[in-house]
């Protein structure tokens, strides 16, 4: 096996704007860069076949926005589409730019295009930078720094991953981090640049490989630190992110066999009357106004008010709802990653891992586009996800049902 990774700057050289909250500082421009966000590239080549991970620092990245950079790298490197990976590690204090729409009206100038031109300018280095590597993979389980959002409870997934690529003289050539948590503990006030949960944890973890991973997390729609919170400004994400790096460098590393990739995809066309829902839609409308109006409302309460407000007015502008959801189910050898076009709640992915016994499955959320909440059935009405998916109560539970017949 071969691999060759690879990382770029992806700051904006002039104004830009910050994607993830809506309120009237984020409408303003940016304020300056805290950590450079950066785009990560791994390459992996076994009997003649590649796969190619991509890592972004922003929040989340529509196809139609990035359809451009995917075709190019293709072409550059000989790939299929099926086996590019292009994904996000959701950080709400990163450029917006790269996808359809953002809650805030003005996109980052240029951003998708200069994004497209570092990221294909990198993986131009990849092929000659390819070496014999021994993958290698740790396991393990981050408990007491994050948690399921809507209560302390509830199930989420705690699994955690590195996997790293050893050369013959023993360096780590190249390597990549799993952990599913909102990369959100910096606060909306916030008006610099950072990559945030995800991409602190990924800079301790690269002291220590001595390589930048490709960072990316799983069904993570319901995950994050808020339960766990002593602030939320950088010496809280300072701490939050210290303390998640310190449980992956509890674990050990163990032999990993990797083959020849293969990937099948999975296509779920979604189409309904929406009108059917607008009574629900205004009666949660309503809801969210009136945490707005009450001065006693929380700072975290007020906050996701604001966006329920933004997401179901602009629900009950939409008379049909149609879009395909496309996951790809890419197997190498042992382990198996699935791709999702969005956040899902963290049972969910779950679920999905369960499907694929004797494999370790790793979920790709946030993967290849951006499609929003996907919200169990049972969870609807208990956070403001459930106020903003596309889809009705059962109707990813109806995509899984499908999804997994098909395997």
């Amino acid at each position: 096996m071969k691999v060759s990774t690879t990382t770029v700057s992806i700051t904006p050289p002039g104004v830009f704007y910050l994607d993830g909250y809506l309120n009237d500082l984020r409408r303003q421009p940016g304020q300056g860069v805290h950590d450079e966000p950066l785009a990560v590239l791994l390459l992996i080549e076994e009997a003649g076949r590649r796969t190619l991970f991509v890592g972004v620092d922003v929040c989340l990245m529509s196809l139609s926005r990035i359809e451009g950079m995917r075709r190019q790298l293709c072409e550059l490197l000989g790939l299929e589409d099926e086996l590019l990976v292009t994904s996000t590690v959701h950080s709400h204090s990163c450029p917006n730019g790269l996808r359809e729409g953002s809650l805030i009206d003005h996109d980052t100038p240029g951003y998708a295009d200069l994004v497209t031109g570092l990221v294909v300018q990198a993986a131009s280095t990849l092929p000659d930078g390819l070496v014999e590597a021994t993958p290698e993979i740790l396991s393990t389980h981050v408990r007491g720094w994050y948690s399921n959002r809507n209560s302390t409870e509830k199930p989420f997934d705690d699994e955690a991953f590195v996997i790293r690529f050893v050369d013959a003289d023993g360096g780590v050539v190249a390597a990549m981090q799993n952990f599913n948590c909102h990369s959100t503990v910096v606060g909306p006030t916030n008006m610099l640049i950072t990559s945030d949960l995800q991409g602190a944890v990924r800079a301790e973890l690269a002291e220590w490989l001595g390589v930048v991973p490709y960072a990316f997390t799983g069904a993570s729609g319901d995950l994050g630190n808020r339960q766990f919170r002593q602030g939320n400004d950088f010496a809280e994400l300072k701490r939050v992110s210290c303390g998640i790096a310190a449980e992956l460098m509890r674990g050990s590393f163990e032999p990993l066999r990797l083959g020849r990739p293969s990937v099948r995809e999975f296509v779920c066309r979604v189409d309904y009357d929406n009108t059917q829902y607008y009574p629900s839609y205004r009666a949660q409308l309503a809801e969210a106004r009136a945490v707005l109006a009450d001065d006693g409302s929380s700072a975290d309460a007020r906050k996701l008010a604001v966006t329920e407000v933004s997401k179901l007015s602009s629900k009950l502008e939409v008379e049909r709802v149609a879009f395909p959801i496309v996951m790809r189910v890419i197997e190498m050898g042992d382990i198996v990653f699935v791709t999702f076009p969005g956040e899902l709640g963290s049972t969910l992915g779950m679920r999905i891992k369960g499907m694929f016994p004797g494999k370790t499955c790793i979920v790709i959320g946030y993967a290849n586009d951006s499609q929003g909440y996907f919200v169990p059935e049972a969870d609807f009405g208990l956070g403001y996800e459930s106020y903003v998916t596309q889809l009705p109560p059962g109707g990813i539970e109806k995509v899984l049902d499908a999804f997994e017949e098909q395997l």
